[in-house]
């Protein structure tokens, strides 16, 4: 059962008890460090692009518009990777 902490008005928030568990102690800027989601994304992005010329490949006579869906599928790679490689904190820190 969790525990509630009612602080004095003399009291500051670091002098609270702090939390043993690994989820309590996880901020939203440290999980935005990790840069979660836009790994799954670009990961999920690589096994669509993998499937797909796996399918392209074994097709015996393509036709032009199931080669034009699989050039949009690597024209939408590259972009999202370069979106993605651009996508990081900002260098100069203030």
């Amino acid at each position: 059962m969790a525990k509630v902490v009612v602080l004095e008005d003399d009291e500051k928030e670091e002098d609270a008890p702090v939390s043993k568990t690994w989820y309590n102690n996880i901020s939203s800027s440290q999980i935005d460090k990790w840069r979660v989601w836009p790994r799954l994304l670009i990961t999920l992005y690589g096994v669509m692009f993998y499937r797909s010329a796996e399918w392209f490949m074994a097709l015996p006579e393509p036709t032009n518009a199931q080669s034009a869906f699989i050039s949009v599928i690597v024209g939408a790679g590259a972009a999202w990777f370069g979106l993605y490689c651009g996508s990081g904190g900002s260098k100069n820190k203030k």
